[in-house]
């Protein structure tokens, strides 16, 4: 790819990103507008900003880089993920509304009465989060080792354009960019496949259920490897911070469930594209360059280099739409859950915006220092608050007749237990548990009190 068509390009897209960004800005006066959009999002925004959290650089870079490896196994980590929205678009979305909170971690307050456990459960969600973060920055510099960039420079001033958005607008400004960045990158990642689909001599479920019969038939997962990859996404769902933040912002609990529903639906279906040229990468023999991933070298080999240029942009897109859902949602935790709330609306919302300046920085020095596996570092991230916060949390969902003291032996046993899991041996994979512990912990507590 030149170099310089392609520096062109992305100054362009992220000139027009800002752009969006501060046009949306407008509407933001207070801290509800920045983090909550005023709680009144319907059906299609909820919908394209669900697909935006999850449509980023894990999702496609990640699942490509799997594929690679493991054919349609690399498919795991995204049906965990419609698992969730299915669990969420029966119920769990609607109960999440209901509850009119702002933060997940705020339900340690409101419904078991500790602060403590609040600011606990949000510093746990942050470090989720912020490892989440990291793996979109991560797969932004898989994609250009991918596409033969590398310049620093590039990287560098992408991202910061990235928080520079965010910083400004809030969540207001990241439902706007996200509509049109989720079709465009649905029109562009659709419209490829169909063009090298139509190439092949057999059709696309055969082509892969063949490949992973003979190509892949000695690469597949382990036990060990499938349940967390699974499971991990599928309870994260129901407990993560930055899609339920889009819950909280929907106008009613209806809204909520079935944008969940038909967030799912989408997921699955657009799954199928970074698994496709994965598998193809493999099956065409190409050689992946360490820390990259599989999908921009078969785009570039089965397309031309307009058609590339068009699907960088695509990519690009995906991670700025799941970065900025990200840094939101951080800041979101840091400021409504740590925040006094003493100082004014004006006050408070500058405060919003240098927290969220200082958290995407930090997450850019992160990425120098952590694996370079996308799907690794989401896993790893998730088993954090999955462990520790998903039975507390879930539970207080649906109970209000809840003990204080159960949670805190749920998340202190959930921690306890991560902290200690690398050193433990069992049957099942180390990453359930923590989740196994917190919930025994809990269970004995809420027995005892």
């Amino acid at each position: 790819m030149d170099i310089y068509l392609f520096s062109l390009v992305l100054i362009g897209f992220m000139a027009l990103y800002l752009m969006l960004g501060i046009y949306a800005a407008r509407h933001v006066h207070t801290v509800q507008d920045y983090f909550l959009a005023g709680r009144k999002l319907g059906i299609p925004s909820v919908t394209l900003a669900l697909l935006a959290t999850q449509i980023g650089g894990g999702m496609l870079l990640g699942t490509a880089q799997e594929a690679y490896a493991t054919g349609l196994f690399g498919l795991m980590y995204n049906c965990g993920m419609v698992c969730g929205f299915l669990l969420l678009g029966l119920g769990v979305a609607g109960r999440l509304r209901a509850l009119n909170v702002a933060t997940t971690a705020e339900l340690f307050e409101t419904r078991y009465n500790s602060p403590l456990l609040k600011k606990c459960a949000s510093l746990l969600s942050v470090i989720t989060l912020c490892g989440i973060l990291v793996s979109q920055i991560v797969g932004f510099r898989a994609l250009l080792i991918g596409l033969g960039v590398h310049h620093e420079l590039i990287f560098l001033l992408f991202w910061f354009f990235v928080i520079l958005h965010t910083m400004h607008g809030g969540l207001q400004s990241i439902i706007t960019t996200d509509i049109y960045q989720v079709v465009f990158i649905l029109i562009i990642f659709v419209s490829i496949l169909f063009y090298c689909v139509q190439a092949e001599a057999i059709p696309l479920i055969e082509m892969l259920v063949t490949a992973q019969n003979t190509v892949f038939a000695h690469n597949s997962f382990s036990r060990a490897q499938v349940i967390p990859t699974f499971i991990m996404p599928a309870l994260f769902s129901l407990i993560e911070q930055d899609l339920a933040q889009r819950f909280f912002a929907s106008r009613t609990r209806a809204v909520a469930s079935i944008s969940a529903l038909c967030a799912g639906i989408f997921l699955i279906l657009f799954s199928l594209v970074p698994v496709y040229f994965g598998v193809k990468a493999r099956l065409l023999g190409l050689s992946i360059a360490q820390g990259s991933s599989s999908l921009m070298p078969a785009i570039g080999v089965l397309t031309n280099d307009f058609v590339l240029i068009l699907a960088t942009c695509a990519v690009i897109a995906a991670i700025c739409s799941t970065a900025d859902a990200l840094l939101c949602a951080i800041s979101s935790n840091l400021v409504q859950d740590f925040g006094t709330g003493e100082v004014g609306a004006s006050e408070q919302l500058k405060e919003s915006k240098i927290v969220t300046g200082i958290v995407g920085i930090v997450a850019l020095l992160a990425s120098y220092v952590v694996p370079k596996n996308i799907i690794d570092i989401l896993i790893a991230s998730y088993a954090v608050s999955v462990g520790c916060l998903f039975v507390p949390l879930f539970v207080s969902y649906y109970y209000s007749n809840v003990k204080r003291g159960a949670a805190y032996a749920g998340v202190i046993g959930g921690v306890i237990s991560f902290i200690c899991s690398p050193w433990i041996h069992t049957a099942f994979p180390k990453e359930l548990v923590p989740l196994i512990v917190s919930g025994i912990s809990y269970l004995v507590a809420h027995l005892v009190f």
